[in-house]
């Protein structure tokens, strides 16, 4: 697993954790921590904002378990293309030293054939 990923999960983990604190702090309180953030005071109950702030924080975690199964497809992707390059890679060199010992066979059938002709054309004309 990417290092980055599992720090990505658990920061969203974290928030996850805040949140949930968040919206227990609130329904002891009438007001919202929101004015932290935002930098002004709202009216609304807190449980209405930390129920939308546990929603994000779910889906926020959910979009970071889809990029990690994705990264980790990829990652899978790039090692089954990397076995297939090696394999065909060995193929190749097999068959390439498959067609060098083909082409110097010829070769020497050749030079034998040219030498058999030279033997036989001497032979003919003495």
């Amino acid at each position: 697993m990417d290092i980055e990923a599992e720090i990505r999960a658990l920061k969203l983990r974290i928030d996850a954790f805040e949140a949930i604190v968040r919206s227990d702090d609130a329904d002891s309180d009438d007001y919202s921590h929101a004015h932290l953030r935002t930098g002004r005071r709202t009216r609304v109950k807190g449980s209405q904002i930390t129920s939308a702030e546990v929603a994000v924080a779910e889906m926020r975690a959910e979009i970071a378990d889809v990029q990690l199964e994705i990264s980790q497809d990829f990652a899978a992707l790039g090692d089954e293309l990397t076995g297939l390059r090696r394999q065909t890679n060995d193929q190749f060199i097999s068959a390439r030293a498959e067609i060098l010992g083909v082409f110097d066979s010829l070769r020497h059938d050749m030079v034998d054939l040219g030498r058999r002709l030279d033997r036989l054309l001497e032979t003919r004309n003495a």
